[in-house]
């Protein structure tokens, strides 16, 4: 069974990436998006360039009812809805817990938890009337490598983690199937702000040491993995994860 590919935060470094990605294979893309509306009008203007159908919806993911509605209409839209990713997750600041305060702490967890949750919540529902579909989400490899002020990044992906694991051990029946993409150090996105913009050359000098191809990733290098999970060659593939971080977490 075919269908849309649908990218929540395609807007994004590495969503925009997945986007492309899905595109050069010739499938139908729908992606969301926040605030950046010249971003994703470039990415539309991309993946029309490419050949294939695409539609963008300025989507708040914490709004379970707007988020339901996007994926509805895209599945209508197609015809059937292939592919759910998140992609997307709030910006914040690199802090320790200790200068986190509850009100950030309590913002972050609502948006980046609860946006993954009514995200897969909403396409399960189509899934599992299709009996066929692919779940996935960008993770962290910080799940295996706890950082120093990253924490904000680090706990809502753990949650995002348990969930899609336990909807791949409930739905599997139904042929959907549910996988993560750890990434390390990619340049791309938010990570390439504070790579660009915060951090001194000591401590990208640092990371590099620490990972094993000594260099950042790149976003085409996590959409080829997330290709790869939500392919027919990965049919018996699920509740796994799959990190692109160069070798960071060994």
């Amino acid at each position: 069974m075919d269908g849309v590919r649908f990218v929540a935060g395609g807007s994004g470094g590495t969503g925009s990436a997945i986007c492309a990605r899905f595109a050069a294979q010739g499938h139908p893309v729908a992606f969301t998006f926040l605030r950046n509306e010249a971003k994703a009008d470039a990415v539309l203007a991309d993946l029309a360039g490419q050949g294939v159908a695409a539609k963008a919806y300025r989507v708040d993911l914490t709004d379970a009812a707007a988020t339901a509605a996007a994926i509805d209409d895209a599945a209508e839209h197609f015809g059937a809805l292939h592919s759910v990713v998140y992609a997307a997750g709030p910006s914040f600041e690199m802090n320790f817990v200790s200068a986190i305060t509850p009100a950030t702490w309590a913002e972050t967890m609502a948006a980046d938890i609860n946006g993954a949750f009514n995200l897969f919540h909403a396409a399960l529902q189509r899934m599992r009337a299709q009996k066929h579909g692919n779940l996935l989400s960008l993770s962290t490899c910080a799940l295996k490598r706890p950082p120093k002020a990253d924490v904000l990044s680090a706990a809502p992906k753990a949650a995002i983690d348990m969930l899609l694991k336990c909807i791949a051990k409930e739905e599997g029946r139904n042929g959907i199937r549910a996988n993560l993409v750890e990434l390390g150090f990619i340049h791309a996105g938010m990570a390439a702000q504070h790579i660009d913009e915060v951090w001194t050359p000591e401590m990208i000098a640092g990371i590099t040491a620490q990972t094993p191809l000594k260099r950042f990733g790149a976003a085409e290098e996590v959409a080829s993995a997330v290709a790869y999970l939500c392919s027919d060659e990965a049919g018996f593939i699920t509740g796994q994860s799959l990190a692109v971080d160069g070798g960071y977490q060994l």
